[in-house]
């Protein structure tokens, strides 16, 4: 019944009017104390606490003895313990510390460093100028070369053109000798073969190729093609000499032969030696006084325009007996031009057999006058 006593008075309390208290009022209305127990509520009195009140065992500051003084005075003050910068009067700031004074050899050293430096990129840069103006130098000569080439190039081209048209369109020998190679040696077999064969001048109508031609690692060779008048087209082997001379291979225009092929079959002629241009192909027949194999390799001869053969033997002790075969095995099957030296013997039994003495050249063309026959 305490209880609703008490919360009966709490409710009364909170219907009371909210005021301003004195402070003494305040503690009066404060004297007493509900305290709340498990089945009772009790109402006590107390005093607040007050400031100033001894609430706890007496503590009392004595001055130290000098002994205990005497050995504080030696402990360091607290402002000693924290470091402060060194202060420096201005006269001192304009020393230079000792201590820290860069060696003058090292200054020396760092100098010679940086006018190396100077001096290598004046050097480079002089250089850089130099390089531009040989290579301005260089690429003017290199144009140079290529357009003087390119005009030699047209020159040489008209040179050639030039002397192809002249050539057919000779009526003498002597008109011929002007534009053919080789003039003081083919004279002579000029004469021999005008003879047998009437000299006929015509015109280029068309010139219908011009190539050129490497041989034996001479690039000055070209060849040829044209039509002439009669509707014929021939070729021919010129060499330029230079840009403004060119001469004609007249030996294999014509395909020079010493004596006519079908008589030189036929008539065997005994002890005769001339140099012919055959075709050469690898054969195994072997007769007569060319019957032992393993003194003679045989060959197969045969020429343009004729049907006539011959057995050709080449004595395997001869110098030339290896190469001449390497020659042929080199050729694939194909025939081989080959410029001969081919001789009868005298008695001979072969009908159709000659003794190769010399390999002339390994093509129908003649790069020199010393490989002819004296």
């Amino acid at each position: 019944m305490e209880f609703s006593a008490f919360l009966a008075a709490g409710m009364s309390k909170e219907n009371e009017k909210i005021s301003l208290k004195t402070v003494d009022e305040v503690e009066k209305a404060n004297s007493r104390v509900v305290r709340l127990h498990e089945d009772t509520v009790e109402e006590v009195d107390s005093e607040p606490p007050r400031v100033g009140v001894k609430m706890g065992p007496e503590a009392r500051l004595e001055a130290a003895s000098r002994a205990e003084m005497k050995i504080r005075s030696s402990e360091p003050d607290v402002g000693s313990l924290i470091e402060v910068p060194e202060v420096r009067f201005e006269n001192e700031w304009e020393t230079p510390n000792p201590s820290k004074r860069l060696p003058w050899g090292w200054l020396v050293l760092i100098a010679g460093v940086f006018a190396a430096g100077i001096i290598w990129s004046l050097k480079e840069v002089g250089s850089a100028e130099e390089r531009d103006v040989s290579l301005k130098i260089n690429a003017k000569s290199v144009l140079d070369r290529e357009i003087e080439e390119d005009l030699s190039a047209e020159q040489t081209i008209q040179t050639i053109e030039e002397a192809a048209r002249n050539f057919y369109d000779s009526r003498s020998i002597e008109e011929l000798l002007k534009y053919v190679r080789h003039p003081e040696r083919v004279k002579p077999l000029m004469e021999d073969y005008y003879a047998r064969h009437p000299l006929v001048p015509s015109r280029v109508e068309q010139l219908r190729s011009m190539n050129p031609l490497t041989i034996d690692h001479f690039a000055n060779f070209w060849v040829v093609g044209s039509i002439i008048k009669s509707g014929e087209a021939n070729q021919l082997l010129v060499e330029a000499m230079n840009s403004r001379e060119a001469k004609v291979d007249w030996e294999t225009y014509v395909c020079y032969q010493p004596m006519e092929w079908d008589e030189f079959v036929t008539g065997r002629q005994e002890g005769y030696t001339g140099d012919f241009r055959v075709y050469v192909e690898g054969d195994h027949f072997y007769a007569h006084e060319f019957a032992d194999s393993d003194k003679y390799i045989s060959f197969r001869l045969s020429v343009r325009d004729s049907d006539e053969y011959l057995f050709g033997y080449v004595l395997k002790t001869q110098t030339f007996a290896k190469r001449f075969e390497e020659f042929i095995i080199a050729s694939n099957g194909k025939p081989a031009p080959m410029l001969l030296r081919l001789h009868i013997p005298k008695n001979a039994q072969s009908k159709r057999g000659v003794l190769v003495e010399e390999l002339v050249a390994t093509r129908w063309l003649l790069i020199d006058s010393s490989e002819a026959k004296e």
